[in-house]
This record gives C-alpha cells, structure tokens and sequence, in this order.
C-alpha cells in the first residue's frame, strides 16, 4: 500500500499536548471504577491514566537496569532516526536520547493517545505521531528509520493481530537497521532451585544476572506452578480475561515466535531472557553442597570411591538486588489493580468479596512472605537486524 493510499485518520504533530480537531471526537477517553480508559477499549485493557503511567515507567525503568542499557540488540553505529512504538510518557526516549547524547539521534513516539510531553522543551529532536496501531499502514515512509522500539505487553499482540508485527514493522527499517521489543509475562511461575545459566550468556551478561540477583532464562531453566494461592487464582482470571480481548497472558511466546518466522528478511536475530523473583527465595538462603571428584575410602581395604562435599553458602540480597525484586513486585500489584474490572467480572466475585480478595493478596504478597517460594516475572528483549 503507497502513501497516498494512507488512512487519513492518523495525526502528525510535534506537540504532544494536542487534541483532536473538531469533527473527531472530544475526547478519546472514558471512565470507568474511577480509572480513565481509551473510548475505544476493545483491544486494550488497562486504563490510561496517571497511576498506570507510573506503573509503566517504573517498569520501563526496571527493564532497564536488569539489561544495562535502553535497548540489548548490537547497535555498532549510533541510530539517526529511532520510532519508539506505543511510546506512553516517551520515557524511554528520554532515556535512549541520554544514552547517545552526543549524537545526532532524532527521535519519534507513535500512540494511540497524546500521553508524551513535548520533549524538545528539554533538548531533544522529537516528534510525535498521534496514530491508532490497529490501524495499518503506519504513517510514515518506507525505511524511514534506523531503530524501532516497542516495550508494550499488549501492543501488536494477540490473537486479533492477524499478521506478523515484526515482519510488518520492518518494512520502516532501513537496511541494516534494528527492530527491537520488551515483553513481560503475565502470569507467574516458580522459579526451581540452583537454575543453569543459559546457554549463549555472555560474561558480562552473566555478570550484570549476578549483580541484579536475576537468573537467565534457556530451555533448561527448570519453573514449576505458583503455589501461592492468590497468584493462583490471578493466573486463571488474567489468562481467561485476556481471550476477550483477544490477547495472550504470555506475551513472550508469542513474540519469539514471530521473530523466528520470516527470517530470510533478517541479517541476525537474537533475544535475552531473565527471571527476577519478587522477593527473597527460601532456597537462596539455604546452604548449597557442592558436590567435587571422587576420593578413596580411608584405610587400605577396597571399596567404591566416595564424593566429597563442601557447603556454598549463598551471599544475602543487597540493599539495592532487594529493591529491584520490591519495584518488580509493586509493577505486579500494580498491574492486578489495573486490571481490577476485568478480573472482578472473571472472578465470579461481588464487589465486598474482590476488596477482601484483594486486602488478602496484598498482606500475603507485602507481609507475610508468601514469594518465598520463588514465584518470579519472566521478561524477555528480541531483536532482529534487517537484510
């Protein structure tokens, strides 16, 4: 489809606190339970107001530190043009701009609703796009950039993206430019004890799961069931909610999937995955065998060689490995609170009983160490390089 052929619908402008004109609609928002959402909520479930904006900076924030930089993908030469997808409060922009400020990055935030400030006021090359993503083409030119971005659980996910949204973005990459998304999953496992690093971590990958306190994650990673039974039931309402809307509680799956399809139109690939508990695990306190070579019984008779054991004991979470795994948690609660209308209608439950439901989960979660188990948020970066 050319240009010309362009939804007229979608808005260009390089203020964000625009509205739309006067035959459109008002406002693009309604409010429901007290929380603001978008007038046409019926592929988006969380509200759009400020208290979900802090829950996702802080988790743009988090996602951040765990993989040490704004983006995992091996970018050699600085980017000239950079879309960030669904961009929100445009923090990671903010943050991408400070990481190559030096440069001459220019940088443009896509949404569906005029969030973002207007970040030229701080010194940054920014334009803003003002378009619905379900709504395609997208307004711009053919390899118009260098470096896509998208770190949106729901955004081009789930069952009513009827094509792949990676192949479909790189139709604005460049040749040789990069396409890179953040997932976090929406339901939780256990994470088992004494999981290998994964195969294909480099050193100072390993280094950075160390510092973090966060575990990589291969095939080989070893997860059970949540036992915690408020988790529990939030794995069963979430996952059935989601369907409704067309979307998946495992956004991560779906995502390597898409970037393992099409590779012909890609030069490399690659991805990175972590597990960060939400708090402190009963099996990282606990003294670990090692299990070293074989020795010869004492005395001179014969006998089957016998193993010798020393104890590993595991160093205690930091002051700031424990703040991580606290803002992975509050991201969490966060998000069960967003989705409170959502998982009340699944739940079955009456409004007195979703507020002690609810009361329960919190005093388990914040209070009584009911995460001692391992129950973690797995997250994940997958980036493809265009032929």
């Amino acid at each position: 489809m050319s240009a010309a052929t362009r939804p007229t619908s979608e808005k260009s402008t390089n203020s964000a606190t625009s509205r739309p004109s006067t035959h459109e609609k008002a406002s693009p928002y309604m409010y429901r339970h007290g929380r603001r959402y978008l007038r046409e909520s019926n592929s988006y479930p969380l509200p759009v107001d400020l208290r979900e904006m802090s829950r996702q900076n802080i988790r743009t924030l988090l996602l951040m530190q765990l993989f040490g930089a704004p983006f995992c993908s091996k970018v050699t030469d600085p980017p000239r043009k950079i879309l960030e997808v669904a961009c929100g409060s445009a923090l990671w922009s903010s943050s991408c701009h400070e990481f190559f400020k030096h440069q001459n990055v220019s940088f443009t935030g896509l949404d569906i609703a005029p969030i973002p400030p207007d970040l030229r006021k701080i010194g940054i090359n920014w334009r803003f796009v003002q378009h619905d993503l379900r709504k395609w083409p997208l307004p711009f030119d053919d390899e118009e950039f260098d470096l896509i971005f998208v770190n949106n659980e729901f955004v081009l996910a789930g069952e009513n993206v009827t094509f792949n949204p990676v192949t479909a973005l790189t139709r604005y990459l460049k040749r040789g430019g990069i396409v890179e998304v953040w997932r976090t999953d929406l339901q939780f496992r256990c994470l088992q004890p004494d999981p290998p690093v994964a195969v294909g971590t480099s050193a100072a990958e390993a280094d950075l799961a160390e510092k973090t306190a966060t575990y990589t994650i291969g095939p080989a990673t070893p997860f059970t069931k949540s036992q915690n039974r408020y988790l529990q039931d939030f794995n069963v309402w979430v996952e059935n909610g989601l369907k409704k809307f067309g979307l998946t509680a495992t956004p991560c799956a779906m995502i390597a999937f898409d970037f393992a399809s099409d590779t012909d139109l890609y030069q490399e690939t690659g991805s990175r995955r972590l597990a960060i508990p939400f708090g402190p695990v009963r099996w990282e306190n606990e003294d670990t065998p090692v299990k070293h070579a074989s020795q010869k019984p004492a005395g001179r008779g014969k006998g089957p060689r016998r193993p010798s054991f020393t104890v590993r004991k595991r160093a205690r979470l930091t002051a700031e490995q424990a703040a991580l795994r606290r803002s992975a948690l509050d991201i969490i609660i966060g998000f069960i609170e967003s989705m409170e209308p959502i998982l009340v209608e699944e739940s079955g439950k009456t409004q007195d009983e979703w507020d002690r439901w609810w009361a329960g989960l919190n005093t388990d979660l914040l209070e009584n160490d009911g995460l001692f188990h391992g129950e973690c948020l797995e997250l994940g970066a997958w980036w493809a390089r265009k032929a």
